[in-house]
This record gives C-alpha cells, sequence and structure tokens, in this order.
C-alpha cells in the first residue's frame, strides 16, 4: 500500500556463512590443517634447558639424555622425570640434586653439583727418587729417611727420601725396620742448552683472490651440494679448503639429521721470500716462548735464562742456556728382600759323658 521496494543491506547467518566458506575452500583447509599441526607439535619435545651446571658441560648431559631415549621431538608424556631425576644422579656421582620439570614443550633439567671427598687408600711404601740428573736446591723430610744434601747432584733414578725407617732402642741399637711411603719436598735445579733455527728464505703463501663457496647439506645419510657452476674449480692448481657449520640445532637434540655446510675453497700460489731479521726473531721468540709454556705445564719452573738470536749461514738461529726447578714426585716401590739366615753349629751341642 506504501508502494516500498525493500533493499537487503546483508544476510548473516549459519547457511549465508557456509555458502561463502565454499567460495574459499583452499584456504579453510589451510586453516584446519595448520591447527591439527599446532596440535601434533605441541605433544612432541622441542627444547632441554639445562641449568646449573658447572664441572659438566651441557654437551655431555645432552649425550646422556640421548643415549636414555630423551631427545627433540620426543612425545612429552612419554618423559618420566621422577625416573630421569634418578638416572641422573646414579650415572653422575658428583650431582648430589637433580630437578627435571615439564613445562609444555620443553623440560627443564636443573642439577646441582657436590664436590666429592675421596679418602685415600692405603698407599704402598715406597722411595720417593729423582726423576732426573740435577743438583739438590733444597730438601725437606715429613716422612722416611733423607738419603741426601742440599747441594749434592744426583742420578736419574737415584733415592732422595728412603721409606724404610730404622727404629734404634735406649742404647742406639737397631730395634727394627718400618717401611713407608717416604714424603717430604724436594727441589732439583738442572741447566739445558736450548736451540732453534729457521731458515732464511721460505716459500711465501699468498691469496689471488679467486674463490668459491660450495654449499653442503647432510640430509638422512645423503649428501646434496649447491654451487655456481660458472666458477670452474678445475682451474685452481692450489688452493685452502674452509669447512664451516655443523648440525642443525644440536642444543636440542644430537638425532638431528640434518647438517648444513658451507665450504670456501680459496686459490693460493707461493712465492720465493726472504724473512728478515725482525721477522725471524719474532717466529723464534714465539716458539720459545710455546717451548716455555710446555715446560710449564710438566711443573718446570724457569730460574734464569740467557738466549740470543744470530745468523749461520742460511738460518736464524736462537739459542741459549737455561736453569730449570721442578719438585720431585716419582717414587719406587720397596723390593722385599727375604733373606735365608742359617744356623752356624760349632761342632756336636750333645754332653759327653
Amino acid at each position: 500500500k506504501g508502494r516500498v521496494r525493500p533493499v537487503v543491506v546483508g544476510r548473516y547467518g549459519m547457511p549465508f556463512l557456509i555458502r561463502d566458506m565454499r567460495k574459499r575452500g583452499s584456504f579453510w583447509i589451510g586453516v584446519v590443517c595448520f591447527c591439527a599441526l599446532v596440535c601434533f607439535l605441541s605433544t612432541r619435545l622441542w627444547g632441554i634447558e639445562i641449568e646449573g651446571q658447572s664441572y659438566h658441560t651441557k654437551e655431555s648431559i645432552l649425550k646422556y639424555l640421548n643415549s636414555v631415549q630423551v631427545y627433540g621431538g620426543m612425545p612429552v608424556k612419554e618423559i618420566q622425570c621422577g625416573e630421569l631425576e634418578e638416572n641422573l644422579r646414579r650415572r653422575f656421582e658428583d650431582i648430589g640434586w637433580a630437578s627435571v620439570e615439564k613445562s609444555g614443550s620443553v623440560i627443564r633439567v636443573r642439577i646441582k653439583e657436590v664436590t666429592l671427598i675421596k679418602k685415600a687408600g692405603k698407599r704402598a711404601p715406597g722411595h720417593l727418587v729423582a726423576a732426573r740428573r740435577g743438583r739438590v736446591v733444597s730438601i725437606v723430610t715429613r716422612r722416611g729417611t733423607a738419603k741426601v744434601k742440599a747441594g749434592k747432584r744426583v742420578k736419574k733414578g737415584q733415592v732422595l727420601i728412603s721409606g724404610t725407617l730404622k727404629i734404634y732402642g735406649d742404647n742406639q741399637e737397631l730395634v727394627a725396620k718400618k717401611q713407608v711411603r717416604a714424603a717430604g719436598t724436594v727441589v732439583l735445579e738442572w741447566r739445558q742448552k736450548y736451540r732453534d733455527g729457521l731458515r732464511e728464505r721460505y716459500n711465501k703463501k699468498i691469496y689471488t683472490g679467486r674463490e668459491r663457496t660450495v654449499g653442503e647439506i647432510h640430509l638422512f645419510g645423503e649428501k646434496f651440494f649447491f654451487y655456481n657452476p660458472l666458477k670452474n674449480l678445475e682451474t685452481y692448481k692450489k688452493y685452502d679448503i674452509l669447512r664451516e657449520g655443523g648440525q642443525l640445532c644440536p642444543f636440542l637434540s644430537l638425532r638431528s639429521p640434518v647438517s648444513c655446510y658451507e665450504k670456501r675453497f680459496r686459490e693460493v700460489r707461493y712465492e720465493k721470500a726472504v724473512y728478515s731479521k725482525k721477522e725471524a726473531e719474532q717466529i723464534l721468540r714465539e716458539r720459545y716462548a710455546s717451548y716455555l709454556e710446555r715446560q710449564k705445564e710438566k711443573g718446570n719452573t724457569l730460574q734464569k735464562e740467557a738466549v740470543s738470536v744470530g745468523k749461520d749461514g742460511g738460518k736464524y738461529i736462537l739459542q741459549g742456556n737455561l736453569v730449570f726447578r721442578q719438585t720431585q714426585k716419582a717414587y719406587r716401590k720397596i723390593q722385599k728382600r727375604t733373606e735365608n739366615k742359617e744356623k752356624k753349629s760349632n761342632g756336636d751341642n750333645r754332653n759327653n759323658s
């Protein structure tokens, strides 16, 4: 009656929504697959956090967890925290407290290390002997009998402190002998000649600037390579190979099947060169410092040094005299000797009537 023509502005409700979804079916299928994938991944282990370790490295603990079937990508529901804590304490004796906690897709391993006090077992009796030739600088005896004095020269293997104790009575008569493990501080000093040479002429390595990069991927035991075929490697006569990379996500699991590497081939050439005196001296000094560091690791302390650098023909020579000292710690077991005592008889002991 009012002669009005209605116009539909919008359509709302489930029937209309379903009809619109049909037009974008691939999109909604992707949404469903995404939600299913998220639900599946949320049930797997994707993180292992380790806290509190100082002596043990994170890699060593991850290696142990991998040996007991705890690794990245496994179902979280299969992890038994209480059992894993007990296994950690049993495997590592210096871990006094361990806690394993599951938090979503991550487990947190907290440990506390303790210092183990090991009781020193009863050591066998022995003599403290010289580990090398030298001069006795000082000797302090705590247990045993001193056999040398300060200032005396000794040979390798010579007894410094004997493990045989002699027990005397009131009349200074030998009552008994007791065998102990000798203890004391004996410092030996010795002189040593040092000599090192470096040729004046040498072949110097020079990088030409040409290089080639090759990508390498290890996937489930197979190797795949990626490189630019326009750079021909066969034209390089000599080259250095630098390789970088490793296992993917090693902090999560040692079972990762993917490893990525980058290889760089750098072309080199060699040409004749001559060391200057300054360069040769620097190289020889570095070698000398490395030698002293190795001696320090062996327990040898440098007391005096007199070294110099000279030239002999076509070589630079660093030589000199060094004086080292070392506290002796070598032992030798006491050999037990069985003495067969024979009773001596003076004639017939029977009474003659």
